[in-house]
């Protein structure tokens, strides 16, 4: 893997142990675990992405990143290590998650999260900021 200076290379295994030392890599895994579980769990209830879907979700990131041409995406993509194929998986897993949490959601007991102290706190600033917002027109 090269280095973004010149004559400099920079390995795997120095990426991998400056995350150990900075204490990133096992929260770095996790995430990747966890959305590997989810994708999965997705995958066998049903779930699925159609192309436009995916098609939207490249857009969106192409935006968000200004990549405005094919040829800036593809340089980016370069210059990131990553092939199309990891970009579509990956964007692939970001829906399949999100339609598995909306799923979850549906089917969620509210009353047993919303008594959650936390949660309670938010809903009522939630409602101070949007009864603050009338007064101060």
């Amino acid at each position: 893997m090269a280095g973004t200076g010149k004559d400099i290379e920079v390995t795997v295994a120095e990426v991998v142990d400056y995350l150990r030392v900075t204490e990133q890599f096992i929260p770095a895994v996790r995430e990747v675990v966890e959305r590997k579980i989810t994708a999965q769990a997705a995958r066998k209830s049903g779930i699925t992405v159609s192309a436009g879907e995916l098609q939207r979700a490249a857009d969106a990131f192409r935006t968000v990143k200004d990549l405005g041409k094919a040829s800036d995406t593809q340089r980016w993509l370069n210059s990131a290590g990553i092939s199309v194929e990891a970009l579509e998986e990956f964007l692939e897993t970001n829906i399949l998650i999100s339609k598995f949490k909306d799923r979850l959601e549906k089917k969620a007991n509210r009353a047993k999260y919303c008594a959650h102290p936390g949660i309670q706190a938010t809903i009522r600033d939630m409602a101070y900021q949007d009864w603050l917002k009338g007064q101060v027109k």
